[in-house]
């Protein structure tokens, strides 16, 4: 979760990619079809399976769609794919009275999110809450408190002098910041064990988040299975001290495939290998390996398709939102070999390595197909 929740989510694979109007991509496709072909432990098959040692399993991946108009607007094709503003409305209103919030709306800031045609409605109350109501799903997404009283609680731990002398009301630990966030957590009707704290980081005014004590803490919960959490089945609850207020509560449940591992750690990594020799060439100067639990997105496939450009949007400060390149496909949730490829340092500036240093690739542990990517090393970001 470094991310920001509401950074954009990229949704494609790589494999079995449309035919490009330009000869070079058409065969830089080809030539990863055939790599990744020859180099796992089975035999990708056009009719949508794969042999993968000796069973046989579907591809996982749809072709890559890009997103034709980039607006947040609400277009008519996205209100054909999501419940009605009204509809939305009364299950913002049944979710406020089920917690015993005032349930008076008094305005809208609906949006579509630009990678989809998702529309988050969003009502305030005359109490400055904010809650947010997915259209696709017909189900209660997040509520934020915008009261003013929580801005001047801020103020007290921001510029000179901030946070000296506060009296203890404005501070908790995080045993208490747990016991703050679980009374929000049964009162939205989360069932206990249903998800397990994964996370417990604190705000104070050093930014220091080892420290036992914060003015507001984010409490963070995860399903589990076995031993692995899900990333992106999750409840995000952040809580002030002071008073013990509800600052935000945001969920989210993309089920998870849990799919069984065919592909080896080995074959992951010479994939990977295989592939980026076609897309950088730039010496290695160390990989590593790790199972993890992704979201399959285009990264990987945009980068291979148009790598100048990719590296551009990513480097260019304000380029143009209509001019940027996006990727629609459902969520898909699954085990993959994340393969961290990092480059010799002579990048002639801190810009550039920090946008082309690493990249990880996403190998679908069952079937050994790329199913997304992302710069930098995603294993230690995603921590």
């Amino acid at each position: 979760m470094e991310f920001d929740k509401n950074k954009i989510r990229f949704k494609i694979a790589i494999s079995k990619i449309k035919e490009e109007n330009d000869i070079v991509t058409e065969n830089k496709i080809k030539n990863t079809f055939k790599i990744v072909s020859t180099t796992i432990a089975g035999i990708l098959l056009s009719t949508g399976i794969v042999f993968a040692g000796t069973k046989i399993y579907e591809k996982i991946w749809k072709n890559p769609e890009k997103v034709e108009i980039v607006t947040t607007v609400l277009t008519p094709e996205a209100q054909k794919e999501n419940i009605s503003e009204e509809e939305a409305k009364q299950i913002a209103i049944n979710k406020l009275k089920e917690i015993g919030f005032n349930a008076n709306i008094v305005k809208t800031d609906n949006y579509k999110l630009i990678d989809s045609n998702k529309i988050m409605y969003r009502f305030i109350t005359e109490d400055d809450y904010k809650i947010s109501i997915d259209g696709q799903k017909a189900e209660f997404f997040e509520i934020w408190n915008e009261s003013k009283k929580l801005g001047e609680i801020d103020k007290k731990f921001f510029g000179y002098g901030s946070g000296k002398n506060v009296s203890s009301e404005y501070l908790m630990n995080k045993d208490r910041a747990i016991e703050v966030a679980n009374k929000y957590y049964k009162l939205f009707g989360f069932k206990e064990g249903e998800y397990e704290v994964t996370k417990v980081s604190p705000f104070n005014s050093d930014g220091d988040e080892t420290t036992e004590m914060g003015y507001k803490f984010l409490v963070t919960y995860n399903k589990k299975y076995g031993d692995t959490y899900n990333p992106y089945e999750y409840v995000d609850i952040q809580v002030y001290a002071k008073d013990e207020i509800l600052w935000m509560l945001r969920t989210e449940n993309i089920p998870y495939d849990n799919n069984p591992t065919e592909i080896t750690e080995e074959q992951a990594l010479k994939i990977a290998l295989e592939v980026d020799k076609d897309i950088e060439d730039k010496e290695i100067a160390e990989t590593k390996v790790e199972k993890m639990i992704v979201n399959m997105n285009a990264n990987a496939y945009y980068r291979l398709t148009d790598k100048e450009r990719f590296y551009k949007e990513m480097s260019t400060t304000d380029y143009p939102v209509e001019e940027r390149v996006y990727y629609q496909m459902e969520d898909k949730i699954r085990n993959a070999w994340v393969v961290v490829i990092t480059y010799v340092d002579d990048w002639p500036d801190v810009v550039t390595r920090y946008t082309r240093g690493q990249f990880s690739y996403f190998i679908d542990t069952t079937t050994g197909e790329i199913i997304g990517g992302a710069t930098g090393d995603y294993i230690y970001s995603a921590r």
